[in-house]
């Protein structure tokens, strides 16, 4: 064999090893691109990341979408401790918070017990966004709530669920799907092979007006949305109807949470329903279910609110162009309701 095309052979498999590697291993790919070797899929944004439309490709997301030492309260609590479990929209720091101590937890990854101070008071604040709201309030609520919440150490008894009859297969979902997805983004996400899919995706928008599936664009063109959350067929969308008992089950179930944690030895649990990026840029896409303004105006509501979203539906930009999330702007807002909230708290009660 001629020792040149063995050589290349030789590369060939030793750099498809390296590429399956890397794939293999979240940990490891996210260590390559801090150090620069591979850039960060999600620089841009998840819907960039969904329809690599060049007019919602955010350069500066580092800029829009950070806090800085300015967003930290100036005045902190000396008698508050709060607690927070939310989701992607909470990402933020601990220290931006103004209690004496601040714990959170990133629902459904893990569960952290504490010791609560008889000496302050206990607040527990939980965000939910729109889309999740029939989706984590229901059925699956004590699962996701008070198993996976805060468990206080001597006094929570956590809901026991039965275990899933059906294994995840390591070869059918992850291998397919996260894996599959980590050697995409390695090997399509450099910037030639970026320009290549824009190019794509601005001729199907301009030529069919249609976007990758996943996500939808406002009828104006201003706005990218996750598809889940735009689509009327979908049973995370603003524009699926839903029933008075839809409502009323979700609010008993909220009230149920905040009775645990009340018995747990929490002083107060506040709920902040946030709403989707769609119920902001474009409320009138479809007709609206209105489901944060029902939840809130229920008669069985037990459970306290912190109502941001009144003033956050007057402000589409406070989303990003380029991600279905707030922006710095819009987690302002989150850290003054809930900031406001604890100061409250210290000099009130």
């Amino acid at each position: 064999m001629n020792p040149l095309l063995s050589s290349l052979r030789i590369a060939i498999m030793l750099v498809s090893g390296i590429v399956l590697w890397v794939g293999l291993s979240d940990r490891l790919q996210r260590k390559l691109y801090s150090r620069g070797f591979i850039p960060d899929q999600y620089r841009f944004g998840d819907l960039y990341n969904i329809t690599n439309l060049e007019q919602f490709k955010e350069t500066r997301w580092t800029e829009t979408d950070g806090l800085d030492e300015n967003d930290k309260p100036r005045i902190r609590s000396k008698n508050v401790d709060l607690y927070t479990i939310g989701d992607s929209f909470t990402t933020m720091d601990t220290s931006f918070y103004a209690g004496r101590r601040n714990h959170h937890i990133w629902l459904g990854t893990g569960v952290d017990t504490v010791a609560l101070d008889p000496e302050v008071h206990s607040i527990l604040v939980i965000e939910v966004i729109e889309r999740t709201i029939q989706e984590r309030l229901r059925e699956h609520y004590a699962e996701l709530y008070i198993d996976r919440g805060f468990q206080i150490r001597g006094k929570s008894s956590p809901v026991i669920h039965a275990a899933s009859q059906t294994e995840s297969s390591f070869w059918g979902n992850t291998l397919n799907r996260e894996i599959n997805e980590r050697l995409e983004f390695l090997l399509f996400n450099f910037e030639a092979a970026l320009k290549c899919k824009e190019i794509k995706a601005d001729m199907m928008l301009a030529w069919f007006g249609r976007t990758h599936p996943g996500s939808l664009i406002s009828r104006d063109r201003r706005f990218l949305f996750y598809e889940i959350e735009a689509d009327p067929q979908s049973i995370l969308s603003p524009f699926t109807p839903l029933t008075d008992a839809d409502i009323d089950s979700v609010v008993i179930n909220m009230n149920r949470i905040r009775t645990h944690y009340l018995d747990a030895g929490f002083e107060e649990v506040y709920f902040c329903l946030i709403p989707n990026k769609v119920t902001v840029c474009e409320p009138q896409r479809h007709p609206h279910n209105h489901q944060i303004t029902r939840v809130e105006q229920n008669p069985h509501l037990k459970t306290p609110l912190l109502t941001l979203s009144r003033q956050l539906r007057h402000h589409p930009e406070w989303y990003h162009k380029s991600d279905g999330h707030w922006n710095a702007s819009g987690k302002r807002l989150w850290l003054k309701y809930v900031n406001d909230m604890v100061i409250r708290w210290s000099t009130t009660f």
